[in-house]
């Protein structure tokens, strides 16, 4: 009786914001997306367990590794993440491509001239994969697609109708047309496939800005992929590595913001009920203000050994204690060198971890659609809004499993579903960014090292919320 009872009210709660709010998604879409995240676990497979690729049995740490099973899962998750890095920088090529279809301050609540999804204007599916992650992150791809200028991308979010037409539902397998491809690789300068792209990529040096090229991987992990990323320039033979990389992407983003006045990662926001994305004006005019002239001293590129910790350190002294959040979401977004407000690389890798977590779900309509489902939903939004997702989101769970599926689709229609979410969540936009440790931050102990009191309390909170989730189901 208590269980009724429990749900009859969690009901009452939810139904006003179903009837009212952006529609959920259909079952039908749920397993299109489904299929979809099949097509990613079986690229993931097929890379992994390729023998020789990127000679990944020849590195030396995984050499050390005495048994042989986990040195073989070592060698297939590297196979896999070095992929992905190949991926995220086609993705960048290609993002880059795409057509501006309007100016600089437009927002999201306007329409679009023309669509950007069409059956020959679909690209390969590595790029798609690291799309797909980026939707899920709404804030962050709200974000890029602001500050780059992409708005109408925005408007679309991900094509998820058009890309199912592309996947053979036997095999899940990802087939375009030869239009398609023709026009990716004359638009892009790249191969169709991942693979059959060259092992070193260019990138700019720091020091003298020419464009010098790079391995994306060497035996000592040294290369653009690796963990230990260090090459000479070709020209100028400064030693290339990934503070260099970082506090480079900080300089090109400061000399937009101040000549442009593009804003730097982290200080858009998604407002009002309709999904719109706007600019922070304050945060911004306080880093032209306050920190512009440093940033960019600290960030020359006659600064032999560039750190960005250092960066991180003279800023948070030259600004007062009340701007230390401020500080903390714009830095938090140059701990990786990918021109994105989402790591991509992270982000790839948790949602082929879920995915290949689900793949042996099956599910039929009638498991995707009902108004239980919906209620179910709306509070398990709700509850990933106070903070706790990565557990949630990692369950094998069949019936945490189908709301995820439902969440992540939902994801995909970016306006409605930011619409939906905030509406659920008392304001507070819910995507699949890891929830923020402030313990385990480098970021956070630079700019205000925690207090174990704090942390204690924090820990508190996390067990009780996770308490309570559990409860309900």
């Amino acid at each position: 009786m208590v269980g009724e009872k429990s749900g009859t009210l969690e009901s009452s709660e939810a139904t006003p914001l179903l009837h009212t709010a952006a529609p959920i998604v259909s079952a039908q879409e749920c397993l299109q997306h489904q299929h979809l995240l099949r097509c990613f676990v079986n690229l993931k497979q097929t890379v992994s367990r390729k023998q020789g690729l990127f000679r990944t049995e020849h590195v030396h740490d995984i050499n050390a590794e005495p048994d042989p099973r986990t040195r073989q899962t070592i060698v297939e998750e590297r196979r896999w993440s070095i992929y992905v890095s190949r991926a995220i920088h086609r993705f960048s090529v290609w993002w880059a491509c795409l057509p501006i279809l309007r100016t600089p301050g437009f927002l999201s609540g306007q329409g679009t001239e023309n669509p950007y999804w069409t059956t020959d204007r679909t690209p390969p599916l590595d790029i798609l994969m690291v799309l797909h992650a980026l939707t899920l992150h709404s804030k962050a791809f709200g974000e890029d697609c602001l500050r780059h200028h992409k708005m109408a991308l925005w408007m679309e979010g991900f094509p998820l109708q058009l890309v199912s037409q592309c996947i053979d539902r036997g095999s899940f397998t990802y087939t375009c047309s030869e239009s398609a491809k023709v026009h990716f690789e004359e638009t892009t300068k790249l191969a169709w496939d991942n693979l059959a792209d060259p092992d070193d990529v260019a990138i700019e040096c720091f020091r003298c800005r020419q464009q010098t090229r790079v391995p994306w991987t060497t035996r000592r992990q040294k290369g653009l992929a690796d963990d230990k990323f260090n090459q000479q320039c070709q020209f100028c033979q400064f030693i290339l590595r990934r503070d260099g990389l970082l506090v480079q992407r900080l300089r090109r983003d400061l000399h937009l913001l101040l000549e442009e006045d593009t804003p730097l990662p982290g200080t858009c926001r998604i407002v009002d009920g309709d999904g719109t994305v706007a600019f922070n004006n304050t945060a911004n005019e306080l880093l032209k203000q306050s920190l512009g002239k440093l940033l960019l001293e600290e960030t020359r590129p006659s600064n032999l050994f560039p750190d960005m910790t250092e960066i991180v350190e003279a800023s948070r002294q030259a600004v007062g204690e009340q701007s230390l959040p401020m500080l903390h979401d714009v830095f938090e977004h140059y701990q990786y060198t990918v021109n994105s407000s989402c790591d991509l690389h992270a982000a790839v890798m948790r949602v082929t971890r879920v995915a290949s977590a689900m793949q042996n779900v099956d599910w039929s309509e009638d498991d995707l659609y009902g108004p239980l489902l919906g209620t179910r939903y709306v509070r398990f939004l709700r509850e990933q809004s106070k903070g706790f997702r990565d557990s949630a989101v990692d369950s094998r769970n069949d019936g945490i499993a189908a709301l995820v599926l439902v969440w992540s689709t939902h994801q995909l229609g970016t306006r409605s579903y930011c619409a939906f979410s905030r509406r659920a969540s008392n304001g507070m936009l819910v995507d699949w960014e890891a929830a923020h440790d402030s313990a385990a931050c480098d970021l956070c102990h630079t700019l205000h090292p925690p207090s174990f009191a704090r942390r204690f309390i924090r820990g508190l909170m996390s067990v009780s919320v996770w308490k309570e989730f559990l409860s309900s189901y």
